[in-house]
Formats: C-alpha cells, sequence, structure tokens
C-alpha cells in the first residue's frame, strides 16, 4: 500500500512539472484564478455504506477537504485533493476518504468543475454485529463536484477567496461500500502568475 501511495505522489509531481513546463512560454491575460492553489475547509457530508452487501443506511457528519495544485493553462488544472468524511447514526458509525489525483475544468468566471481517481478507504462499524466487528475496504476512491471561488482580494492575478463546494465521493467494492454527498466550505490561497508569464 505504501509503494501504490508513493507512485501516486510521483505521478502527480511529474505531471505537474511537465505540464508547467510546456506553458511557461505561453502569455496568458491576468485573472484571480491563476498559478498554484492551496484550499482547506470543512463542511457536512450524507454518507451511505452497504456492508456485505447489506445496506447500513445513511447518516450525516463531519467532512473535510484540501486540495493543492496549479492552474496549467486558463481552463485546465491539476493537483492533489485529500478528502475524508465520517457519519453516525442508527448505532452505525461509518467513514470514507483517501487521496486523489484530481483534475478541475473552468466552466466559467470563477466556476470550476472536478473530478478525482485515486487511493481510498471505507469503514463501517455495527455494534449490533456479532463480536462487534468493524468492516473496511481498500481500493478507488472517485471524486466530482463543483466550486466557485469568491475572491476576497482585488488583485491583478490571484488572492484569497471563499470556495463553497458540492460532491460527491465514492469508494465502490470490497466489503464495504460507500458513496457521499459532500459540501464544504474552503480558504483558498492562488499564488497568481509573474508579470513575465502575463499580457
Amino acid at each position: 500500500m505504501r509503494l501504490r501511495w508513493r507512485q501516486l505522489l510521483m505521478a502527480a509531481a511529474l505531471a505537474l512539472g511537465a505540464a508547467r513546463g510546456a506553458h511557461a512560454q505561453t502569455l496568458r491575460d491576468p485573472e484571480a484564478r491563476q498559478g498554484f492553489y492551496i484550499s482547506a475547509g470543512a463542511g457536512v457530508n450524507a454518507l451511505a455504506t452497504r456492508d456485505e452487501g447489506e445496506s447500513d443506511g445513511t447518516a450525516t457528519g463531519l467532512a473535510i477537504t484540501l486540495h493543492l495544485g496549479e492552474m496549467l493553462s486558463d481552463r485546465w488544472g491539476l493537483g492533489l485533493a485529500i478528502e475524508e468524511g465520517g457519519a453516525s447514526g442508527q448505532g452505525i458509525t461509518r467513514s470514507i476518504g483517501g487521496l486523489t489525483l484530481e483534475a478541475q475544468a473552468r466552466l466559467r468566471g470563477h466556476l470550476a468543475a472536478h473530478g478525482g481517481v485515486g487511493l481510498g478507504v471505507a469503514s463501517a462499524k455495527d455494534p449490533a454485529r456479532a463480536g462487534d466487528e468493524s468492516h473496511g475496504t481498500y481500493g478507488s476512491l472517485l471524486t466530482a463536484g463543483l466550486s466557485y471561488d469568491a475572491f476576497l482580494t482585488n488583485r491583478r492575478t490571484g488572492g484569497w477567496a471563499i470556495t463553497p463546494a458540492c460532491g460527491l465521493r465514492a469508494v465502490p467494492g470490497g466489503d464495504v461500500t460507500a458513496l457521499a454527498g459532500v459540501f464544504t466550505l474552503s480558504i483558498t490561497w492562488w499564488s497568481g502568475l509573474p508579470a513575465r508569464e502575463l499580457r
């Protein structure tokens, strides 16, 4: 498992470096969503799990998220995302989380669509089961969603933003499958581009 995490991080670093080198020579019009970004936030998720084919129902709980990466062009970006969420209800404790390689596409203005794939984990613990067992699955984490950056600063490029986002997280297959609908509110910092890369 450690080797798979390292391979994913290495692939992301190489992809970011190669894409940055290819696009560094193209001059771009200044705007807020440019350069590197880091975003951290929290919110709520509605999390549904199935344990060995039987539904555990749905419960709500806390979700946290951390995103970092770079806009490689005016439209496309690439980065890493750490996702985690949990919920308790009907006596069952559920969780979902993991690390994804995430792409984003600017749809219009500061609205963006996100999609990610990576390594994830899902678990469910039901004290009513014999032996008070906790079941879990390691596998793929799939994510999709929308975000909007409401900028708090008025810079030529880059700045601080409040970022509401909604989306889905899924860990399919295995003993435990999980699906979460998520709403988060994050603080995002955009580095902007240096003057030599702007028109």
